[in-house]
């Protein structure tokens, strides 16, 4: 039997999305190691992350095609949907990742006192766990891990509001080193928050009902 057009227009934008997963793990690693172990990945890190974005806008017009040739209904429709809304969360891990590059300019490059930093490193750490089981999640459309990527969530979530208070209670850090650890640990909630809708979005696709994991 003959592929229809139109599954084939959902396996390329299946396919696009899926290599989406891996260079935004990627990218997302590349900026983390480079702010706790030193390193100049920014050039890197912002092709990569403007390929994530070039990426989506390619999901994009093709989902827009296929529902203007071919009108598709109900699993089809979700299916279309759901990877529009994923490459989205991808490519914003693409620029959570130029952005925590970004930081290391604050101090001007690397700095000691942010190798020295555990609990950056350990929340750095949890959230590339997620961003890995996330992947792995939508990739296998078993959601038999749901609740561990929820626990970890509700984990990064607390770390982070622990960190700001003690941070707030912290005045004799330097000025530059207080606000990047700020701002790396908010972009890597952020990027913890769209871990958990990619797999709330791949729930919907697969099984037609909507799943929050908070």
């Amino acid at each position: 039997m003959s592929q229809r057009p139109l599954d084939r227009g959902l396996s390329n934008i299946a396919k696009i999305v899926s290599d989406m997963a891996d260079l935004a793990v990627d990218t997302v690693k590349a900026s983390v190691i480079a702010y706790l172990e030193g390193g100049d990945v920014g050039v890197q890190v912002r092709a990569w992350s403007d390929c994530l974005r070039s990426m989506y806008n390619d999901v994009e017009e093709m989902a827009v095609e296929l529902i203007a040739r071919y009108q598709p209904v109900a699993t089809d429709l979700r299916a279309i949907k759901s990877n529009m809304k994923i490459a989205y969360d991808l490519s914003r891990f693409g620029r959570y990742a130029y952005d925590i590059s970004h930081v290391l300019q604050l101090l001007n490059g690397y700095s000691k006192e942010m190798q020295e930093n555990k609990f950056v490193k350990e929340m750095s750490d949890k959230v590339m766990s997620m961003l890995h089981l996330a992947i792995e999640i939508y990739k296998t459309q078993n959601f038999d891990k749901v609740d561990e990527l929820s626990q970890m969530e509700n984990e990064v979530d607390e770390m982070y509001g622990k960190h700001l208070k003690s941070l707030a209670q912290s005045p004799s850090k330097k000025t530059a080193v207080l606000i990047s650890d700020v701002l790396l640990t908010r972009h890597l909630e952020r990027i913890a928050d769209h871990a958990c809708y990619i797999v709330e979005e791949a729930h919907y696709m697969v099984r037609g009902r909507p799943m929050y994991i908070r």
